[in-house]
């Protein structure tokens, strides 16, 4: 039985899409539902950062549809847009609140927020097709950046929920829920306020942009801790504080007098 969104795309129209995503989990499943809903697409590839988009773009031609995260993990993607001359439409993955994004809705692209529902995804395509009709693909660039910084520069474009890969499917977490997130090394975990535990790869300078800081504490540079978790902090060494936590969690978190004035 052909699909909606088969009988707005063809099969044998092959559709050139690249995905801007620094989340490798979030990346794969956004390809696997690209692919499930319209299989005559073409996954150029996954770009993770500011930098690698513009070498992208330096070696390659435009492709015919942009899904692109807009957080990474170096930069705001428009910090790579603005240096380029972005002929095809985007598409915006986010996961940030949706009043914040309904200012896109008319603006000649669309968004997805985290995580991506099929139905969503159909939406995006199917206005897609009616833009490209109208001829009028191209977005407003200029005016998404204003919109889209004024998200991120504010206290009200804090992130509000991540998504956290468990086994085989990507799991939400609003930041309320979470009690600290640690890194050691190249290896990270966020703790959650009922003691669950899942594994990340952000950087803490990553986090400690995202997320604010009147919710969230950088202890030292293994530890974010949410505010609301910090039960007292002990004197243990002439220079050192041990931060105790309201709940079982089996981590000693350690800071320095320094930091803590």
């Amino acid at each position: 039985m052909q699909t909606l969104l088969q009988s707005v795309y063809p099969s044998s129209t092959i559709m050139n899409i690249l995905i801007i995503e620094d989340e490798k989990q979030a990346a794969w499943s956004l390809s696997e539902s690209i692919m499930r809903l319209k299989p005559g697409a073409r996954i150029l590839g996954v770009v993770p950062s500011v930098n690698e988009i513009l070498d992208w773009f330096a070696d390659n031609p435009d492709p015919d549809l942009i899904f692109s995260d807009i957080q990474l993990g170096d930069g705001c993607a428009f910090d790579a847009y603005a240096k380029l001359e972005i002929q095809c439409p985007i598409i915006f993955c986010t996961a940030y609140d949706e009043y914040l994004l309904q200012a896109f809705q008319t603006n000649g692209i669309d968004y997805l927020l985290k995580p991506v529902d099929d139905r969503d995804l159909l939406r995006s395509f199917q206005k897609l097709e009616m833009l490209q009709q109208r001829a009028s693909a191209k977005p407003d660039m200029a005016a998404l950046e204003v919109a889209i910084r004024q998200m991120v520069e504010t206290k009200a474009g804090y992130k509000t929920n991540f998504l956290f890969p468990h086994r085989d499917r990507l799991i939400p977490v609003a930041t309320e829920m979470i009690a600290y997130f640690k890194v050691l090394e190249s290896d990270g975990d966020v703790v959650l306020i009922d003691g669950q535990s899942y594994h990340h790869n952000f950087t803490l300078d990553y986090l400690a942009s995202v997320l604010d800081p009147a919710q969230f504490y950088r202890a030292n540079r293994q530890y974010l801790v949410a505010h609301r978790v910090i039960s007292n902090i002990e004197h243990i060494e002439d220079r050192k504080l041990l931060l105790h936590l309201a709940g079982r969690y089996n981590d000693k978190i350690v800071m320095s007098k320094a930091k803590a004035s």
